[in-house]
């Protein structure tokens, strides 16, 4: 594909080959993997019409490696890395010119079970779907009800809940409640579904609120720091509070960053940290 196709073609059409294409990696160096979201997703479970604007696949996490260099072997370039992709470091992109994104996860916001047993918990419901004519593998069905709940919590309400919760069944409704129990995500299926006041005891329910109603940076900054587990990844977490994600700043700029840029951006983020530590000194 040219540079001139690439641009010409339908992102749909280069979502669904795209999946091929990692898929057929994924076979050629015996990589355990489930696709995700996009054509992915089940019949039923999202608004028709609805189309990605990328590929997303969790990787068993002792494969990642394999699939990094299988995907670097035919063209992707790495983006961002899992420690600057997230708040949950879950996630990192890999660029191509002509398949465009692929997000590699090698767990799910929300989920808090060991990420290797995570894989083989969402792995072993997991169904063929046939994406760009090539059978995928994808989590079965009440798998991808809680994968798309989870995710529309962390993103604060999507459309997605509605086929995926609200008009599921009872019965299947009380499946997702075990399958979350299982994967540790009982307080990100509750953001997800308005159930979230039943968690305030818990060390995330402020990063869960942060996601579901929004606020300020600092708010944000606060709930993360009370989510964190241990002194040391306070103490990381503090760190990296001040200071500029590169990998953010060249996706921004569609280029890496000047020394100078960088600069600015982090004279940026000081001052408007420091202008909301004020205003909150100041109302209280």
């Amino acid at each position: 594909m040219t540079g001139e196709a690439e641009r010409m073609a339908p992102i749909a059409a280069r979502v669904h080959l795209a999946h091929a294409v990692v898929q057929k990696l994924a076979e050629n160096h015996g990589i355990d993997l489930l696709h995700l979201k996009g054509p992915a997703v089940l019949p039923g479970l999202r608004a028709e019409g609805r189309h990605s604007s990328d590929v997303d696949v969790l990787v068993r996490p002792g494969h990642l490696f394999r699939l990094i260099g299988a995907l670097e072997s035919v063209g992707w370039e790495q983006r961002t890395t899992f420690a600057t992709g997230s708040v949950f470091a879950h996630a990192a992109n890999w660029w191509h010119d002509d398949w465009g994104w692929v997000d590699v996860h090698v767990s799910w916001p929300g989920v808090t079970l060991d990420a290797e047993d995570a894989f083989d918990v969402l792995a072993r419901g997991a169904v063929q779907r046939s994406i760009a004519h090539r059978d995928c593998p994808v989590p079965g069905r009440t798998a991808q009800r809680l994968i798309l709940v989870l995710h529309s919590a962390r993103s604060g309400g999507t459309a997605d809940v509605d086929l995926a919760w609200e008009q599921a069944a009872p019965e299947e409704q009380d499946h997702v409640r075990r399958l979350a129990a299982e994967l540790g995500a009982d307080v990100a299926l509750a953001a997800g579904i308005g159930e979230l006041e039943l968690h305030r005891n818990d060390p995330t329910y402020a990063l869960w609120h942060h996601f579901v109603h929004g606020g300020s940076r600092w708010h944000e900054w606060r709930a993360r720091m009370a989510a964190a587990q241990g002194a040391r990844a306070k103490a990381e977490l503090l760190t990296s509070a001040m200071r500029v994600n590169r990998d953010h700043l060249r996706m921004e700029l569609g280029r890496p960053p000047t020394r100078q840029e960088v600069r600015a951006r982090q004279v940026k983020r000081v001052r408007r940290a420091v202008g909301e530590l004020s205003e909150r000194v100041r109302r209280s």
